[in-house]
């Protein structure tokens, strides 16, 4: 029983390992050009559902994180936005539309998390952020964010701190849009920042 156990981990852990080789460098130093005019130019603010590039839903844990991100994408976003558009009310006006897409991302599962531990290799993942006037299609910013997740670190939490890389990744992209409203001043790639509850 155990010799079939450990010939499962073994093959399980050296299909983990290429994918774990391809884990992108993340340069704290990046940082997200600003947008081209300040978000307080537009008045209201549409918010797009979280897509997954092509292909990356081949694998379940990608849509896993897909889902987690959602949700913290609603949470931290939504509030913000809604008083965003409350505060120009019907007046016609400009809109942006923020279109967020996850790019790249490997993303280890709570279920794997508890079968392998800190074996199962790092998460990460790359979130971008399309943001455009709805009007005329012009592009102001594309800023992206990368976070990742070390495995021992997610062994030990069976998964939590997985799910707190994609939480990061919510807060950096809602602090992208409230720092760049009043002026435009990019923000960090990879670097976290303050939590937006």
């Amino acid at each position: 029983m155990i010799r079939r156990f450990l010939a499962a981990a073994v093959l399980a852990l050296a299909f983990l390992a290429p994918l774990h080789a391809a884990t992108p460098t993340f340069d704290a130093t990046a940082r997200n050009p600003p947008p081209s005019v300040a978000l307080s130019a537009f008045d209201r603010i549409e918010v797009a559902p979280l897509a997954l590039a092509e292909g990356l839903d081949a694998h379940k844990g990608n849509v896993i994180a897909q889902r987690y991100l959602q949700v913290d994408l609603d949470e931290r976003l939504r509030k913000r936005i809604d008083a965003h558009n409350a505060a120009a009310g019907d007046a016609p006006g400009r809109t942006l539309v923020v279109t967020p897409e996850i790019t790249a991302v490997r993303f280890i599962t709570g279920g794997k998390r508890l079968l392998f531990g800190g074996f199962g290799g790092k998460s990460w993942a790359v979130l971008t952020l399309r943001l455009a006037d709805k009007a005329t299609g012009e592009v102001i910013a594309e800023p992206r964010f990368e976070q990742r997740a070390f495995g021992i670190f997610g062994g030990y939490s069976l998964g939590a701190s997985d799910k707190l890389m994609l939480a990061r990744l919510a807060d950096m992209a809602a602090a992208y849009l409230v720092d760049n409203t009043e002026a435009p001043v990019g923000g960090a790639v990879a670097v976290s920042t303050r939590a937006m509850d």
